[in-house]
């Protein structure tokens, strides 16, 4: 089968699939409630807290199959990776996202700047004093995941990292 081929055969099957999602009495949304293709790995230890600077890991896990968007996609309606923080009495001095891997799809004219399998995001807070009951820190992370066929819609999922002094 040529390449033209399976391309309007990927297009066709898409249509169909589209046309049995929307004939399915449930939002599609509900079809993936429970369903994410990256996770955080909960943290090995607590991070300690002194003053001055800290970096803080945030290990993602995607799953076998799916990629997510780097930080920086090389397309602007790309959703791009993105770790946020609530605001805390510490302050965030930078965000470090591990380089992307440029990998070429069947679908995309250009290769994409993705993760996959396990990434590790550091944050750098800065300390300017010890916050007395801060048991942890809470954040986000937002991104879109893919596999070599489709998009699943952006999602947000809890980060929690416990500290200790």
């Amino acid at each position: 089968m040529s390449r033209k081929s399976r391309r309007s055969f990927r297009i066709l099957g898409s249509l169909a699939l589209a046309g049995t999602l929307w004939l399915r009495p449930e939002p599609v949304g509900a079809q993936f409630s429970g369903f994410s293709a990256a996770t955080i790995e909960p943290a090995r230890e607590a991070v300690r807290l002194d003053s001055g600077l800290v970096k803080v890991p945030v290990a993602v896990r995607i799953r076998r199959g799916f990629h997510i968007n780097s930080d920086r996609p090389n397309d602007p309606y790309l959703i791009p990776t993105e770790l946020d923080w609530k605001p805390t009495p510490l302050r965030v001095e930078s965000i470090d996202y591990p380089p992307a891997e440029e990998v070429e799809y069947d679908f995309s004219a250009k290769p994409l700047s993705v993760y996959s399998s396990r990434i590790e995001i550091i944050t750098t807070f800065r300390i300017e004093s010890l916050p007395g009951n801060l048991a942890e820190l809470r954040g986000a992370l937002r991104f879109q995941a893919c596999n070599d066929e489709a998009c699943l819609p952006p999602r947000t999922i809890p980060v929690v990292v416990p500290i200790r002094r």
